[in-house]
């Protein structure tokens, strides 16, 4: 999670992404984030299954009154800047060699690469989020540059 702020922390889960490990990571990780970082602000998450569970917008629902969660368009990639971050990531990874040979090694250079993301970077993904909508509105939902 990041904001134009700050990189918030990461979450390491070597395993798939369940309802139950996302609304840990929200309520251990992202609500004393959100409280220090950016209070009665706006959180962004897509539409992924376990974004949308039960339990978790339940959750959201319970800490109203904290931070607000941002209804996601069904198929809308374009408005994630997190996916640009995610790219920036892999390029970076697979152009380190050696490759990595295990989830350790993995982990520790994704941390690596994170927590040296150029603040100008995240800053420009957050700003580009009135842009971001104006082309998908523009687009009536089609594809964009983004």
């Amino acid at each position: 999670m990041f904001s134009w702020a700050a990189l918030g922390p990461v979450v390491v889960v070597e395993q798939t992404m369940k309802a139950a490990n996302y609304l840990n990571a929200i309520a251990d990780q992202l609500h004393p984030y959100m409280a220090f970082v950016f209070p009665n602000g706006i959180f962004q998450q897509d539409n992924s299954p376990c974004h949308k569970a039960r339990i978790v917008l339940e959750w959201f629902e319970e800490h109203i009154d904290e931070f607000h969660l941002i209804s996601w368009p069904p198929n809308s990639p374009d408005f994630n800047p997190m996916e640009n971050i995610w790219d920036v990531m892999e390029q970076q990874l697979t152009a380190q060699t050696p490759p990595c040979l295990n989830i350790s090694t993995l982990c520790d250079r994704c941390l690596d690469i994170w927590y040296n993301l150029s603040p100008a970077k995240y800053q420009k993904l957050v700003t580009s989020m009135l842009r971001r909508v104006a082309a998908v509105l523009k687009a009536k939902g089609g594809t964009t540059r983004y």
